[in-house]
């Protein structure tokens, strides 16, 4: 039985990793890790005899890497040679934003998603790379983000656990796609999440204006709106989650319909979702101010706090109890929470401020992590 829980965290200014057993109840902060890079997203991969990390690690000055450490986080390396577009796309890889371990069945295989939008493929642990065309050439490319998708990134990746050629991923500006046959072919999925509150609905005509006018048939509804995040149900697989700019959604279906889940949150918009992986059964999100199309504050504002359901999104309850009170004005980035599957289901969220707070009764309670970290841009947890 595995015995360690670690928090693998990526902030703008290092990596850090936080290590307990499986009571959750002390945990050990280590040094800084990648100092000076922007870690984006950090993965864990149990596939193999022993267990290796994976960091989306971006330098200003020496570009853009999947890092990977095979001790657990002691040594690191950032080599990443393939993790480019073919030089016929005018497109260069500026950061990488997101790194998935491949399907169980597919040992080595590890994927990685990046700013402008692409879906890289390794079949080698990392050590090397291949640009996935069916998604990276995409016919709608176009659409996403500006002209070559310089402005979009993919930043969720999620495989079928039953099924290693079923995947999706989410195209910031520029919509939700799902593969049935390993990555050759893409169809957009998320058009249909389009059933919207009142108050997002002013927001998207507001946007529509902006961009001169209503979407045309073929172009996502979303790419202008657009998931911030999205996760896979892995105890109901054909579930998926996200948090768009213009609210919650569910699919039980794959993505041929979705249901829109905004009604009980005090707001639309957010960042992060997170998915039970254990024996309850809720989702979370961090709802955040928005006040309109040109409003920046998107904090919590005045107090941080994290809402769950249990009931498939119905209903939504505004969980505080250990969160820091009246005054506290945070938010936190798309990649920042994360579940762990444990009994007591573990759930963490890390902050723009570089606070973590974890519970360790599927959101009831919190407390505060030791340390205040650099902004909070990702975490996830791993039982090893």
């Amino acid at each position: 039985m595995a015995d360690q829980v670690k928090l693998l965290v990526g902030t703008r200014k290092a990596a850090f990793i936080y290590t307990s057993d499986r009571k959750r109840q002390s945990w050990e902060l280590s040094q800084p890790i990648y100092t000076g890079w922007s870690v984006y997203h950090m993965a864990a991969d149990t596939r193999g005899p022993s267990p290796k990390l994976y960091a989306a690690a971006n330098h200003w000055a020496w570009g853009p890497s999947v890092a990977r450490s095979a001790d657990l986080g002691d040594t690191w390396d950032y080599k990443s040679p393939g993790l480019g577009f073919p030089q016929d796309m005018g497109v260069t890889v500026q950061n990488v934003w997101h790194v998935a371990p491949g399907h169980p069945s597919q040992p080595g295989v590890v994927w990685a998603g990046t700013q402008p939008a692409g879906l890289f493929r390794s079949e080698d642990w990392g050590e090397s790379w291949q640009p996935v065309d069916g998604i990276n050439r995409h016919q709608t490319r176009e659409r996403w983000g500006g002209t070559g998708g310089g402005d979009s990134c993919i930043h969720s990746i999620e495989i079928d656990p039953r099924d290693a050629n079923r995947m999706y991923v989410a195209v910031s500006s520029g919509g939700t796609f799902k593969t049935e046959d390993g990555g050759q072919t893409w169809n957009l999925i998320s058009h249909t999440a389009i059933q919207k509150d009142e108050r997002s609905i002013e927001f998207t005509k507001t946007i529509q204006e902006r961009f001169g006018g209503p979407t045309a048939p073929d172009i996502d509804p979303l790419a202008l709106d657009e998931f911030h995040k999205l996760r896979i149900d892995r105890k109901h697989p054909d579930r998926l989650w996200g948090q768009a700019h213009v609210g919650v959604f569910r699919t039980d279906d794959r993505g041929a319909t979705w249901h829109d889940l905004t009604k009980s949150l005090p707001s639309f918009h957010g960042f992060p979702i997170a998915v039970t992986k254990g024996r309850e059964d809720a989702a979370f999100v961090v709802p955040i101010a928005f006040e309109g199309a040109y409003d920046n504050f998107r904090v919590c504002d005045g107090q941080f706090h994290v809402y769950r359901t249990r009931d498939l999104g119905q209903t939504w309850e505004r969980m505080t109890h250990g969160l820091p009170g009246d005054g506290n004005y945070q938010s936190c980035y798309r990649e920042s929470m994360d579940t762990d599957g444990l009994d007591g289901e573990g759930v963490y969220v890390g902050t723009s401020n570089g606070n973590v707070y974890a519970s360790t009764d599927c959101g009831d309670t919190w407390r505060t992590l030791p340390g205040m970290l650099p902004p909070i841009l990702s975490v996830t947890a791993a039982v090893l």
